[in-house]
């Protein structure tokens, strides 16, 4: 999470590139993510140093960053100097020396790094060095730095969606994150990411085993699932290393600019080495030594992709391959050529390929995959149900990837069983290895679901409920998935306000009088993360509402008094004024009030200048604490100067005199100090446990069976002793089943044939994986004082009607003719 104030400077930053010329948001954001990892870089040598290996800075020292800014006026200096650098940042680090560091996979990938600001731009190259520093300047070091860049260049990132182009590179991140819970996976299990992209499943595996193995008590969740303070506490030190060996973080993607953005971006967050290179997933691998590497069969736990959806490939750069990618098949000229040419489905059958029998794979495609009439559809997902494991179907809501696409699309999670060479020409003879497809709906994901996509922080979230639910079925099957069948699952949530430490510890909030801010705790503890506001200040309650009210309540009647104080002077001088009236009664109150008004003009304006010098202790901008003591401020003015007041004390038979003796200013200072506590940024959290219930009118999942036989009470076995395909129990007889699948369940066209399947089976319904397809009627729903079976013969009857009206149609047309 940034502080708003970061946020700020991130988008002026990104104005100030697309003002210089820079229209195109992925060069923009190229550009930004340059001088990012410039800092970076800088960093990264001063732990090589540390570990004795030569510094890739020698002979270079202009490049360095701390360099860079004392030429931040100067964009020729990098186009001449650095980038130049850059491009063949290679050749300043032997092998040995890269070895267990971010520039391990460097892979000759800045050879085509350039600067494209104008030589010109002096200023806004400026401004956005300055930027980047000022964005990192309470950080300091270490993790709550490597924590902030992360943050950053994922929030750079989320501006190129906002921008309205190229916004299909970026999967909205709680999906992500949401996609990598449902997995699961552990240190050291290899995960690959086919159409990578920014590199966002990546990252998330790696954010989410932090979070899995941090010490819990630390933990924060923001509501829509993103960790905060994970420290890997828990891990052994070689699942720390597993944890963050790039080699265990694989991607391609088969744009240059996008493969560079997403490296750069793991090694923001913290990832060493990480294997995401430029590279087409599809394409022929011959001659390509690092992508057939990297794309070998067979060696990867988990797949987590949102590959591109509707697309098509030049079947003649396809991977020949025929056991990756099936082939037409038969007789024909076109035996030879793969069976489809459109990417989403040659994507799946690549991640069917890359599992290890057992890996698993969640992926985010169009609705169209799932129920598509194509020999090619209907062949994939006969593969996938039939030789391995369809977990589940994860229906999304139509909005999701809004406002880039209405696509409908759903999550599905598969995991291998059957080995390549192992594959099988499909009779039916073989009992599908999918038994049951687990379906879920979601209805609600936490954003609203028109083309905003505004994040709505703690209303319904149903991705919370289906991962809960998605566990049970993983867990006890058929029996777990009627586990809270009618029971929404939620976390709870709460408001906080949190603060980056070290927020005005700066020499430019220091007092007019040269003394430090000290309302906060001893700052030896501050390590420049974010911490709550009553984490700071244990006497403050955690909710920023809460803790506004008792600040409030604690500093009115001081403020009061104080300024009561300031205009004691002035009401003195009032009184003394209208004494001689007001003994011959001759004064009315519209005079006392303007006597007073005359002469507490003075104290009122030098009042206000004092509280404005108090403003020093708040932040400048998207501050909530400062609206609060101006408020206060203006409050204790208005009822230090009432009309019932005033009117009091010169009415008094004797002279006003002070009721307190504060040092004005030092109250002042002293209360300012009590309120600046309230500063930070609100955000909505989330319990650790999804255990909040609340029950719903109809189920939101719901399990399929693949293979259902239909129920044939006229069946008789051989010897004649059984009657019936089913038991008694309703369960079909195996007897019963060996005898259908030696008559053979298809014909000799590969066609099921009639009246063996229950026709509501996934298999009877040409391996349809849509989940609307078996969506369970709820009649409870229907009001009507009729039953079900009533109901049904209205139906029945209503048919029946139209059938023969429509016969009377078509006699009239045959007539006509």
């Amino acid at each position: 999470m940034l502080a708003p104030h970061i946020k700020k400077k991130v988008d002026e930053l990104w104005n100030r590139f697309w003002a210089a010329g820079l229209t195109n948001p992925l060069v923009a954001v190229e550009q930004i993510t340059y001088l990012l990892f410039l800092k970076r870089l800088e960093d990264i040598d001063f732990k090589r140093l540390q570990r004795g290996f030569r510094s890739i800075y020698t002979g270079f020292e202009g490049c360095k960053w701390s360099y860079i800014r004392h030429e931040k006026t100067n964009p020729s200096h990098l186009i001449d100097i650095v980038f130049p650098w850059l491009r063949e940042l290679e050749k300043h680090f032997s092998n040995i020396s890269a070895d267990g560091t971010e520039l391990a996979s460097l892979n000759n990938r800045m050879a085509d790094a350039y600067f494209q600001l104008d030589p010109n731009k002096g200023k806004v190259l400026s401004d956005a060095i300055d930027a980047i520093d000022q964005l990192f300047a309470r950080a300091g070091e270490g993790s709550a730095a490597q924590d902030i860049m992360g943050d950053t260049f994922e929030y750079l990132l989320s501006e190129v969606a906002t921008a309205g182009k190229n916004g299909q590179f970026r999967t909205p991140r709680h999906l992500i994150r949401f996609m990598v819970e449902l997995l699961d996976p552990e240190p050291g299990q290899r995960v690959i990411d086919p159409a990578a992209g920014t590199g966002g499943f990546l990252f998330s595996t790696q954010q989410h085993l932090m979070r899995k193995f941090s010490a819990q008590e630390n933990l924060v969740l923001e509501w829509d699932g993103t960790p905060h303070r994970t420290d890997g506490a828990a891990a052994t030190p070689e699942q720390y290393t597993a944890i963050h060996n790039g080699s265990n973080f694989v991607g391609l993607d088969n744009d240059r600019t996008m493969a560079r953005i997403g490296w750069m971006n793991l090694v923001l967050h913290d990832v060493t080495d990480p294997h995401l290179l430029q590279g087409d997933s599809l394409s022929k691998r011959e001659g390509k030594v690092q992508l057939k590497q990297l794309l070998e069969s067979e060696t990867y736990d988990f797949v987590l992709a949102n590959p591109p959806f509707t697309g098509t490939v030049d079947s003649g750069d396809l991977e020949p391959d025929s056991l990756l990618f099936p082939r037409v098949g038969g007789g024909g000229k076109k035996k030879n050529e793969s069976i489809t040419n459109k990417s989403e489905l040659l994507f799946l059958w690549l991640m069917l390929d890359l599992l290890r029998v057992g890996g698993r794979c969640a992926v985010i495609i169009p609705e169209g995959v799932l129920f598509g009439n194509t020999e090619a559809h209907v062949r994939l997902r006969r593969e996938l149900l039939s030789e391995h494991v369809v977990e589940g179907v994860i229906s999304l809501p139509g909005g999701v990837f809004q406002p880039y696409t209405g696509v409908k699309t759903s999550i599905l999670i598969f995991r291998k069983e059957t080995r390549r060479e192992d594959k099988h020409t499909f009779t039916g003879a073989i009992t599908p290895r999918t038994e049951h497809v687990w379906f879920y709906e979601v209805e609600k994901d936490g954003y609203s679901d028109n083309a905003k996509r505004n994040p709505l922080p703690g209303q319904q979230n149903d991705l919370w409920d289906a991962l809960e639910k998605f566990k049970a079925w993983c867990a006890g099957g058929r029996e777990g998935a009627l586990l809270n069948e009618k029971t929404l699952l939620q976390p709870n949530f709460w408001p906080e306000r949190w603060r980056q430490a070290l927020l005005r510890d700066t020499a430019e909030n220091l007092t007019p009088a040269g003394a430090a801010f000290t309302a906060l705790p001893d700052t030896s503890m501050w390590d420049g993360q974010i911490w709550g506001m009553h984490e700071l200040f244990p006497d403050l309650p955690a909710n920023p509402k809460e803790a506004e009210e008792k600040v409030r309540a604690a500093t009115a009647g001081i403020l009061l008094e104080l300024a009561i104080q300031a205009f004691v002077p002035a009401a003195q001088k009032a009184w003394d004024a209208t004494f001689s009236a007001r003994l011959n009664n001759k004064t009315t109150d519209a005079e006392l009030l303007e006597a007073w008004k005359k002469a507490a003009r003075p104290a009122e304006a030098e009042f206000k200048r004092l509280a404005r010098e108090k403003e020093v202790f708040f932040e400048r901008e998207e501050s909530p604490a400062l609206p609060v003591w101006r408020d206060l401020i203006k409050t204790a003015l208005a009822d230090a100067q009432s009309r019932t007041f005033v009117l009091g004390i010169l009415q008094d038979n004797q002279p006003p005199k002070a009721m307190t003796a504060y040092d004005i200013e030092q109250a002042l200072t002293e209360t300012a100090r009590e309120i600046a506590k309230l500063e930070g940024f609100d955000v909505t959290l989330r319990s650790l446990t999804i255990d909040h219930t609340r029950e719903l009118k109809a189920a939101k999942h719901w399990v399929v069976p693949v293979r259902d036989w239909a129920r044939n009470d006229e069946w008789q076995s051989e010897d004649g002793q059984l009657k019936g395909s089913h038991d008694t129990d309703g369960l079909v007889r195996p007897v019963y089943v060996h005898a259908m699948l030696a008559d053979g369940l298809y014909d000799d066209k590969g066609i099921l044939k009639d009246g063996l399947l229950d026709p509501d089976c996934i298999e009877a319904r040409e391996w349809n994986l849509s989940a609307g397809q078996y969506k369970p009627f709820d009649f409870a729903q229907l009001k009507s004082d009729k039953s079900v079976a009533e109901l049904i013969g209205s139906l029945k009857d209503t048919e029946q009607d139209m059938i023969r009206g429509l016969d009377k149609l078509l006699a009239m047309v045959e007539s006509r003719g």
